[in-house]
């Protein structure tokens, strides 16, 4: 049992258009944002939500509206109130001699421009999402219509980043998901704005300075589909993986380099990318997945007959050196950023593809959110031939979206 809620940026406004910080001053949406609000519908379409809350302004109102569902609004939901920031531009705030704007670059919990602090905002928004699951009776789906700020603060909250967040800010009407199980919440998706021509993404979120990764998981193979712990073993795609793998080289960004694991499954999806943009595949044995020992090729149930004792620690959250002889988490954390990190290095300023695994690549990301091992299930794994981006900028790494799967829609 589980709630699935969708999360949704408001479409653009002036404000947007202008670069102001607008908090509580209401804002009507410009043709632009209703445009990305009319595509963002159309895409949600096939989409159920048993419920659909939006912030109490207007352009999450107008937002909601576009989803032609029945909704309601919640001022939880809203964005901080950023007090005598409100209307101004970045290097206005900036320049006001305060200092306040540079403490929150810091990640010093302040008072916005004298209003909220982003404690009372990620209060005020949790609150909200508890409640929401609750009324759900703890299954369903839900949508919940608000703004880039807010949905910054819940969802680095929920992830437990500290500040500041190693998370871009979702675009408008860029979609992230949460799914809540019990007391454990998970991000499966974050701002996902494939439902936009790239004349309308919203251009903050990608610094044209940055070095860019994008990085995916093979498609299918016949070991995903029984629950085998594939590890280092040679598996193929399967006939469903190589429809994922020729579907993602066609959504995939153009990219300068290509990097993939040597193992089949994720050489097979690479070759797919390189073939449509006519590049040439570099293989790194530190990109492979984890090495999961003698546990390789079994499925959990298999692994608690047969190793019950090394099972029971590890299913109770020791990072162990899987099947004995495998590896630790750590370890492979390790090896993915010594290799990631020469591979940007090699590609400064330029746009990088790489193609590995899901536990592989979930542990080189868990360790940029600055997350242990102990929470590494606060971040789902990327769904086959599903994609991510990472920017290096001036201030590091940080998440820029996680798990995009458009080509997948409808398959």
């Amino acid at each position: 049992m589980a709630v699935e809620i969708t999360f949704i940026r408001h479409g653009q406004t002036e404000g947007n258009a202008a670069g102001r910080w607008q908090g509580h001053t209401n804002s009507s949406l410009t043709a632009r944002g209703r445009e990305q609000a009319s595509l963002l519908a159309r895409k949600l379409n096939s989409k159920h939500f048993d419920l659909v809350v939006a912030s109490d302004l207007d352009r999450t109102v107008q937002t909601a509206e576009a989803l032609e569902r029945p909704f309601e609004t919640d001022e939880r939901w809203r964005e901080p109130d950023f007090g005598k920031w409100e209307d101004r531009t970045t290097e206005e705030i900036a320049a006001d001699g305060s200092g306040e704007l540079a403490a929150l670059m810091a990640g010093e919990d302040i008072a916005l421009g004298g209003g909220e602090r982003l404690s009372q905002v990620m209060l005020r928004t949790r609150f909200a999402l508890d409640e929401l699951v609750a009324r759900l009776d703890g299954v369903g789906s839900a949508a919940v219509v608000s703004h880039g700020m807010s949905l910054l603060t819940l969802f680095s909250g929920v992830l437990g980043t500290k500040r500041p967040s190693p998370l871009r800010l979702l675009g408008n009407t860029s979609t992230g998901v949460l799914v809540v199980s019990g007391d454990h919440v998970s991000m499966s998706q974050y701002n996902d704005d494939t439902h936009l021509p790239a004349d309308h993404r919203s251009q903050w979120v990608f610094d044209p300075t940055d070095t860019q990764m994008i990085v995916a998981r093979h498609g299918q193979t016949r070991s995903n589909t029984e629950g085998r712990w594939q590890g280092h073993q040679d598996g193929m795609l399967n006939d469903v993986g190589r429809e994922q793998a020729e579907l993602l080289a066609g959504v995939f960004p153009d990219v300068d380099a290509l990097y993939a694991s040597p193992l089949a499954r994720a050489a097979d999806t690479a070759g797919a990318i390189a073939r449509t943009q006519e590049l040439d595949v570099a293989y790194d044995d530190r990109l492979k997945e984890i090495h999961f020992g003698d546990w390789e090729g079994l499925t959990s149930d298999e692994i608690a007959e047969r190793f019950p004792e090394e099972a029971v620690a590890f299913f109770n959250g020791k990072d162990m050196a899987r099947g004995g002889s495998g590896e630790t988490f750590i370890q492979v954390r390790k090896r993915l950023r010594d290799s990631l990190d020469e591979i940007v290095s090699r590609h400064s300023g330029e746009t990088i593809g790489v193609v590995s695994h899901g536990g592989a690549t979930r542990a080189w990301v868990t360790e940029l959110l600055g997350l242990g091992y102990e929470h590494r299930n606060r971040l789902s794994i990327l769904d086959n031939t599903g994609y991510a981006r990472i920017s290096f900028g001036s201030r590091g790494p940080s998440v820029a979206s996680w798990n995009l799967t458009p080509h997948l829609e409808g398959v």
